[in-house]
């Protein structure tokens, strides 16, 4: 079954092949994350296996909605098939990010209390309006303006 990058690249959005999109690193997950990550089913979350905080670790059913994209999604979000959280690219797709969006900064961060780093990649696209959203926002503005 096709990502959504795959979606994206099939429908010719660019002329880009899969190595060279932006943003598009995965991350080195530390034995402990991947067995919580490996527990997790389809459609299901680390909740629904053994007591967490919050919602994180969250694998998603591909034939469903995403849940609610926010800053902390490097945290939140298991790709439904493979055992690993989704890149900064893939939860920019699920915002409607066109696939030659570039994120700068640093990716991700510790959340050290000493921290002194800008929004990371991640905070971006979380905190982000969705560019399709936000367009359909606007035309309808536009309408209510220009034809009242």
């Amino acid at each position: 079954m096709p990502n959504v990058l795959q979606k994206q690249l099939k429908q010719g959005e660019r002329n880009m092949d899969i190595e060279h999109i932006p943003n598009h690193q995965v991350t080195a997950h530390s034995p402990s994350t991947l067995e919580k990550i490996r527990k997790v089913p389809i459609g299901g979350k680390l909740s629904d296996v053994e007591q967490t905080f919050g919602c994180t670790y969250r694998r998603l059913d591909p034939n469903k909605p995403s849940p609610t994209v926010t800053r902390s999604g490097y945290r939140d979000f298991i790709h439904p098939y493979e055992d690993r959280m989704l890149t900064v690219r893939e939860l920019a797709c699920l915002q409607t990010f066109p696939l030659d969006w570039e994120f700068k900064g640093v990716r991700l961060d510790s959340y050290s209390s000493k921290r002194k780093t800008s929004m990371t990649q991640f905070g971006q696209v979380g905190n982000a309006v969705p560019p399709k959203l936000a367009e359909a926002v606007a035309i309808e503005i536009m309408q209510q303006i220009f034809n009242s």
